[in-house]
């Protein structure tokens, strides 16, 4: 019993530490890919919100 609870201690302190260098080797791998997707993220929520506010011909021209 003391062995599987060992084991299972040991999984759950390094299982997260692998999952949070993979996320990190993917980030510096990929920054240019990610930065962009970003940026897309935040020219489509400006333009919606500027849609909202404005209408539509100023979020266009806007864009």
């Amino acid at each position: 019993m003391f062995i599987q609870l060992l084991g299972m201690a040991t999984l759950a302190a390094i299982l997260p530490t692998i999952g949070v260098m993979c996320v990190i080797y993917l980030a510096y791998t990929y920054k240019l890919q990610i930065w962009w997707f970003i940026k897309g993220i935040m020219r489509a929520t400006s333009w919606v919100l500027i849609r909202i506010t404005d209408g539509k011909a100023a979020a266009d021209k806007r864009l």
